[in-house]
């Protein structure tokens, strides 16, 4: 938004006249939402495209299913503006605890009990939220991680990404989706309710008490593939991490070639995709990431 942080506290101010804005600062600006912190205990999430705005009513109902269900300290909505354009639309919530489980957090974490510790609490998280039953949850039901829908990205990135890549990477692409998709083995799951969008930056650690304590953002969640999750663990955290979970949650072993596919093929290109489609400033490192993977040279 133009105005930056006077934006922001207009736009607060306009649809919560009670709350006295004695700080408004940013907290952390993300590919998708910018973070604003309110006096010290508020975080307001602004969508900064279009389809975060539309998921807002969405994102809200699955959190009402999911909060009394799992046992880590997930957002709790007080203040909403969802039906508002980029820039003014908002949900409000008081700061959980923990900050993000950044890569470089977790690397410097060096004793076993506590990578135990967050591998268990973490595969907690994911076993109580993929046992929600889906249909308790008020969202639309077909699972947006179906062969149709994975075929759909498919032709999206042909059309928006492919321009760009090189001949080889665009045969890789087409070569990964077409084995994957072809091979029903490979797609036989039980959808499940899914966060979808599983790692680090939404994973909040506490260094005081060495352990996992919330998850956060659930614009990506729906019902779909369980594997959508354990590969973002997998990206985040490698794979010992995730054997590690899943002594605790032991479908996380059943879905080895699901999870290498996410991770290393759907991910990256879903991720060109919005970069090209909305024109952000990652666009062209995330281009040269595809044409790296598909020639060979990046990871596969």
């Amino acid at each position: 938004m133009g105005d930056g942080l006077g934006g922001f506290r207009k736009s607060i101010a306009a649809v919560c006249p009670e709350l006295g804005l004695e700080t408004v600062e940013l907290f952390r600006a993300g590919q998708n939402n910018e973070l604003i912190l309110v006096n010290g205990e508020l975080i307001f999430r602004f969508p900064k495209f279009a389809e975060g705005v539309a998921g807002l009513r969405r994102e809200d109902a699955i959190l009402g299913a999911v909060r009394p269900r799992v046992p880590l300290a997930t957002p709790d909505y007080v203040y909403r503006n969802l039906d508002d354009e980029v820039g003014r639309a908002f949900v409000g919530y008081r700061k959980l605890p923990g900050s993000p489980l950044w890569p470089d957090v977790f690397a410097g974490i060096g004793d076993e009990e506590t990578i135990d510790r967050l591998a268990a609490d973490i595969a907690a998280f994911l076993q109580a939220l993929h046992a929600i039953p889906p249909d308790t949850v008020n969202i639309p039901q077909e699972p947006p991680d179906s062969p149709a829908a994975l075929l759909g990205i498919l032709g999206r990135v042909e059309q928006v990404v492919f321009p760009r890549l090189t001949a080889e990477a665009r045969a890789w692409t087409t070569d990964q989706f077409e084995a994957f998709v072809g091979d029903d083995g490979k797609l036989a799951y039980d959808n499940v309710l899914r966060h979808g969008d599983f790692g680090s930056s939404n994973t909040l650690y506490s260094a005081e008490e060495r352990r996992v304590v919330g998850m956060i953002d659930f614009g990506h969640a729906g019902i779909g593939d369980p594997a959508i999750d354990f590969a973002g663990l997998y990206v985040c955290f490698g794979e010992a991490f995730l054997k590690r979970c899943a002594r605790v949650y032991p479908l996380m072993d059943q879905c080895w070639e699901r999870v290498r596919f996410y991770a290393s093929c759907a991910f990256v290109l879903e991720d060109a995709l919005f970069c090209v489609e909305n024109g952000t400033d990652e666009a062209d490192k995330v281009v040269a990431e595809v044409n790296r993977i598909g020639a060979g040279l990046g990871e596969v």
